[in-house]
């Protein structure tokens, strides 16, 4: 009896379970359109520019993201807030992490992002990959104008390795600094 009432609770639990997993379309687009509606009426200055419901956590459930464009600097400034959607508070919540990044291009598919900003003067940008059920950075750049000769930093954050590369100053890494779909 003990049994049969224990592995009753377990598949009680795991259809629940699986079922809280089951958002609704209609729910996550009605939950968008509030925070994109809060998103417009905060800034008298910025207002969305598109948004769109994307799965960046590959939990099956699509996340929300808003795209704007900065007011400060001098480069491109294609910037995003994000929301990814919380099974335990039925949900979104801001993703500060991604929500930092500027001129992002996702490749959902390859499980990576990439994001960066040159201005006047100097810049930085960075790949992040989805390892371990996270975002984590795997390659960050840096580069300074040089009238002389300008100097690409990268680094490797997860082998500690650094290389740099001379190119000439852009306001868009070339691919073999960063792979990106932003244009000028």
């Amino acid at each position: 009896m003990k049994i049969s009432a224990f592995i009753f609770s377990i598949l009680f639990f795991m259809s629940c379970n699986s079922q809280s997993k089951k958002v609704s379309e209609e729910t996550l687009k009605a939950k968008s359109q509030k925070l994109l509606t809060e998103f417009n009426a905060e800034s008298k200055i910025t207002s969305a520019d598109y948004d769109t419901l994307i799965d960046l956590n590959y939990d099956n459930i699509k996340d929300f993201v808003i795209g704007y464009y900065g007011q400060s600097g001098t480069g491109i400034k294609n910037k995003i807030r994000v929301y990814l959607y919380d099974l335990k508070r039925h949900n979104y919540i801001l993703n500060e992490q991604l929500s930092e990044l500027s001129n992002p291009t996702f490749y959902i598919d390859q499980k990576k992002i990439t994001e960066f900003y040159i201005g006047n003067g100097g810049g930085r940008g960075s790949k992040l990959e989805w390892i371990n059920r996270k975002w984590v950075v795997t390659k960050k750049f840096e580069v300074d104008e040089n009238e002389i000769k300008t100097v690409w930093k990268i680094t490797y954050p997860l082998t500690k390795k650094t290389e740099y590369i001379a190119r000439p100053y852009k306001m868009i890494p070339t691919k073999d600094i960063l792979e990106t779909n932003v244009k000028e």
